[in-house]
């Protein structure tokens, strides 16, 4: 979880409008996680590539795919997606567009990253090149209209109106943000967390969000909590920044209220107050194992309503990473809570 912390005073001066991409930047720091990509890719990408993918295998590409021009590939994600069938591996990126008139420079974008991938994958002297699966995330405030653009679209034409010569396309999909109904978000805590957020942001329901932070109830380790809350409020104060208003008080009491009801007041000084600090870095390593045992609970529990003592006992006991990261993965693929026991056992 990100460390960086929102004092109530300084957060409310209005910074300045050249913040440059924030909202891709938060986005990129949310998807960056494998629990939220795996959650995006079940709910929202092709299901005939998930049905093909190892969800348990699922790792973070290494940056040198992205090649080593084009400074928008920054904010983008590539992940390597080991096929089950043992033969190679799918390439998912998600590429953010934010607030984009259209999505025209999207084909020339891809066809450059797949060509960065299999550089990359030919110097290292692989047999089989992997597969392109590219998703475009798209928060602008209204949903693309009409087919998608293609590379032929920007080049010469025939008498007949088609292109001339033999164009190379790359077909991509497309997860409009204006598109999400609010009230029927799918996916775990997280994912559904920032879909609701930036949906209220982006759309300009600035003074409706504290709704969009009601799936933190459903985490109950509470220092997960905070930091989510940190960090999200950390977002929606910088893009008020950008339009000259401020995260005040009474929104900022709101979303305690929202989140921790009761105990708002208490959570008020826990987040904001610099005696804190200490506290939650200590916590920091033991939060990061329990974090994830959390994570997989919420995905069995979303899924089945129910989780059988003995299994939360052995969820919770787990103190491996990466273990609860393969975890996470079965509980978000398994058909049954007993085919997850046989998985974990």
């Amino acid at each position: 979880m990100g460390k960086q912390k929102i004092n109530p005073r300084s957060s409310m001066k209005a910074e300045p409008k050249t913040q440059g991409n924030y909202i891709d930047m938060f986005v990129k720091r949310m998807f960056g996680r494998l629990l939220v990509f795996i959650d995006f890719l079940v709910h929202f990408a092709d299901p005939k590539f998930v049905a093909e993918i190892d969800l348990r295998k699922i790792k973070p590409a290494s940056t040198h795919y992205f090649g080593k021009d084009g400074d928008e590939r920054i904010v983008d994600l590539i992940f390597q997606c080991p096929l089950k069938n043992g033969n190679g591996n799918l390439m998912a990126v998600i590429i953010f567009e934010h607030q984009s008139a259209s999505l025209k420079k999207i084909p020339h974008k891809i066809l450059k990253y797949i060509s960065a991938i299999w550089d990359a994958e030919i110097k290292e002297g692989k047999k089989v090149l992997s597969a392109p699966y590219f998703i475009v995330l798209r928060t602008a405030k209204k949903p693309h209209r009409g087919t998608y653009p293609t590379m032929a679209d920007s080049l010469p034409k025939g008498k007949d109106g088609k292109p001339i010569g033999k164009v190379v396309e790359i077909e991509y999909d497309v997860v409009d943000l204006p598109a999400w109904d609010f009230d029927k978000l799918i996916g775990g805590t997280v994912l559904r967390l920032v879909m609701g957020v930036l949906k209220k942001m982006i759309e300009g329901n600035e003074d409706e969000f504290p709704e969009s932070m009601m799936p933190l109830r459903e985490i109950t380790d509470e220092e997960q909590q905070i930091e989510l809350t940190r960090e999200l409020l950390d977002f929606v104060a910088k893009a008020l920044a950008v339009h000259n208003r401020r995260l005040d008080a009474p929104t900022i009491n709101r979303v305690m209220k929202t989140v921790f009801k009761e105990k708002g007041t208490d959570m008020m000084k826990t987040i904001f107050e610099e005696k804190y600090d200490q506290g939650v870095a200590e916590g920091e390593a033991r939060g990061k194992a329990e974090g994830k045992a959390e994570a997989v609970l919420t995905f069995l529990r979303v899924r089945f309503n129910q989780v059988p003592q003995e299994v939360e006992d052995a969820i919770r006991k787990m103190n491996d990473p990466t273990a609860l990261d393969s975890w996470t993965a079965h509980a978000a693929t398994c058909k049954t809570l007993e085919e997850f026991e046989k998985a974990i056992h």
